[in-house]
């Protein structure tokens, strides 16, 4: 058994087939409680993601019914017990280890991490490697709405493991490999200032060093035009050491301690 949250969620039989999950709204109960990760989801609140405004005199016996439904749909733990548990006055999502692909991601992109932390550059790439692949679309992707802040969560943690397998493969040397790539995120997410941080640094590496300067020309024009502020220090650090052709940005594998996330 399977439960996909990385991209619209899916449940997956043993054999790999997917199993259908019923109307929206039971989709939507569903996600809620793999938001929980296996804890318990009072029945109040449940109400209240289903039915935002308004819910009807019956949404509590609504999610009863929904709750039936996904039972029946659901095999059993590997223990015995029923997908979905009565808890108190909730319910809760039983899961066996690696069921749930959101936490495989999580465990996965912490190791990776470690791995990078600890010098283990090979191994951080081919772990962050593995937890990137387990994405298919954004978190939530069809009920989104039901689960935001949990959806934003994740999101923001897929983010910050590509920023980690990105840095370990420029320490591998791999800096043509990625170019292209970091092209597609700063035009995806031209708010994300590290990403600009890596390309400029990608391209200086690959000989393209008017390019490099050319980036950080069109990060300071966005920022200019949109904000009326500059890049930022580890940017503009980076633009005056390409500037000068300082040449450890060649020699070391790691030359620029790279923030991470958004601009400030």
């Amino acid at each position: 058994m399977l439960f996909r949250v990385l991209g619209p969620v899916e449940v997956l039989d043993p054999a790999g087939a997917v199993l259908p999950l019923g109307p929206r709204k039971q989709r939507m109960l569903l996600a809620a409680l793999l938001a929980r990760g296996g804890d318990r989801a009072a029945t109040g609140t449940l109400v209240d993601l289903l039915w935002e405004r308004d819910p009807p005199r019956s949404a509590t016996a609504n999610v009863q019914t929904y709750v039936w439904e996904l039972r029946k749909r659901l095999p059993r733990t590997r223990s015995g017990a029923p997908r979905v548990e009565r808890d108190r006055d909730g319910y809760r999502l039983a899961l066996d280890d690696g069921d749930l692909d959101a936490r495989s991601f999580t465990t996965l992109a912490a190791a990776g991490r470690r791995a990078l932390a600890a010098g283990e550059t090979a191994r951080a790439a081919a772990i962050l490697s593995e937890a990137l692949d387990l994405w298919r679309g954004q978190p939530f992707e069809d009920v989104a709405e039901t689960v935001p802040l949990e959806a934003r969560g994740l999101a923001e943690r897929r983010h910050l493991a590509v920023e980690d397998w990105l840095d370990a493969r420029l320490r591998l040397g791999e800096h043509r490999e990625v170019v292209d790539e970091l092209h597609r995120l700063t035009a995806a997410d031209p708010l994300r200032e590290t990403h600009w941080s890596r390309l400029m640094l990608a391209l200086y590496r690959c000989g393209r060093r008017v390019e490099s300067l050319h980036t950080y020309q069109d990060l300071h024009r966005l920022l200019d035009t949109e904000f009326g502020i500059r890049p930022g220090p580890p940017v503009r650090e980076l633009h005056a050491r390409v500037l000068a052709d300082d040449p450890t940005l060649l020699a070391d594998p790691d030359p620029l301690p790279l923030q991470r996330g958004y601009i400030p």
